[in-house]
């Protein structure tokens, strides 16, 4: 045991344990957007034949399981050791994996489904708890902006790969690949240390600000509107290029990846070095200018201008609030933070193609796609007024 590494605060940002939190972080990410592209389309081929309703169902109860889990997810992190809590996540989400390479009813579906969302809701909120541990609090943001360029580089790469493999080898085999990420993960974690443990008597007593942080949610209130507006992107970019008889649209989601993995790690330098106004202001303010720009696109230069700025703005602001809420927080509470964060981004998520899906039912055509994108312009300038009012009572610089 004497070899594992140790959990104090190091006064290096590359240190073998934030290193090796990266590499878990990575394993996840890839191991998500292998399969997440081919599900719906698995389910109801010919091995398994399920109604596209009933497919669309076992694919949602993922992002569902981890809406009703965050919560418990943040408590856990600052109850108990991050390293076992991890292991428990990775094994979750491997066994959920490999049981759906082999499952044919829908109840053995579902659990499956059920059990890689748990284990996939534990992992990214206690991944990036144990992280903020081995990040030098004078190197958070950009500590915190490189914890998400494994997501953003599995978004960009993993779904070719998936489909590849697919292909070539079979769903069952893809998936076991995608199941055997997570079970390798497992091993490097063998090689970390949580050394933390709470008195028994405290384990006991669960308060409501164990579950919710209410300082955190300024932050994860910004936080929520991006991801309002990455959910109604997702959902309706591709409808929205047709419907102004734009095609070749999924270069956008390419640029937006390579612009995202370019402006994190500088962002958050610059946050390091002037403070997290310099990030946040001008990232939600270049983040709604690229709503409007998209509202109006009419050629796919201007979808992709739209992404660039996309990608500059909310690449500066989002991973600052992340950075920014574990600061204000405190390390010893990172875990209940991260979870508070994200809750409002799976909200966030989930409500915008709901509401995206009113606009432009109640406005046919482009014109409703090009009112929902203004809405999401709004929404950021509503997210920058709560935050400077935010900052400023809290004298946060």
């Amino acid at each position: 045991m004497e070899n594992r590494l140790e959990t104090s605060v190091p006064e290096k940002l590359w240190n073998a344990s934030y290193i090796l939190a990266l590499t878990v972080s990575a394993f996840t990410a890839f191991s998500f957007y292998l399969n997440q592209s081919m599900l719906a389309g698995y389910l109801q081929g010919d091995g398994i034949g399920l109604t596209a309703q009933l497919a669309g169902v076992i694919v949602g109860l993922f992002s569902m399981t981890s809406l009703f889990c965050r919560p418990l997810c943040g408590l856990l992190s600052d109850r108990m050791n991050n390293v076992r809590l991890l292991m428990i996540s990775n094994l979750l989400m491997a066994a959920g994996l490999a049981g759906f390479a082999f499952a044919k009813t829908a109840p053995l579906l579902f659990a499956f489904r059920i059990m890689n969302g748990i284990g996939f809701a534990i992992g990214s909120t206690v991944q990036m708890s144990l992280a903020a541990r081995y990040i030098p609090q004078n190197r958070m943001g950009e500590g915190i902006g490189y914890m998400g360029l494994g997501n953003i580089l599995g978004s960009a790469v993993a779904p070719g790969i998936g489909i590849a493999v697919a292909n070539s080898l079979g769903m069952r085999a893809m998936l076991l690949i995608s199941a055997a990420l997570p079970a390798l993960a497992c091993f490097i974690l063998l090689l970390m240390r949580d050394d933390r443990e709470l008195p028994r008597g405290e384990k006991l007593r669960i308060r409501l600000q164990d579950i919710i942080e209410p300082r955190a949610l300024a932050y994860s209130f910004s936080g929520g509107i991006f991801s309002f507006g990455n959910g109604i992107v997702n959902a309706y970019i591709v409808l929205f290029a047709a419907s102004r008889g734009v095609e070749s649209v999924a270069l956008y989601f390419t640029v937006y990846a390579i612009g995202m993995f370019v402006i994190r790690p500088m962002s958050g330098k610059l946050m390091d070095q002037k403070g997290i106004r310099w990030t946040v202001y001008p990232g939600i303010v270049i983040t709604a200018c690229s709503f409007v720009l998209l509202a109006f696109s009419r050629s796919l230069p201007m979808f992709l201008t739209s992404a660039v700025l996309r990608a500059i703005g909310q690449g500066a602001a989002q991973p600052s609030l992340q950075a920014g809420c574990i600061n204000y927080i405190g390390r010893d509470r990172a875990g209940v933070a991260t979870s508070t964060y994200y809750l409002c981004g799976d909200i966030g998520q989930g409500v915008g193609p709901m509401l995206g899906g009113m606009v432009v039912g109640a406005i046919a055509g482009a014109q409703g796609y090009q009112l929902m994108y203004l809405i999401c312009a709004g929404l950021m300038l509503v997210s920058l007024a709560s935050i400077i009012l935010f900052f400023e009572r809290k004298h946060i610089r």
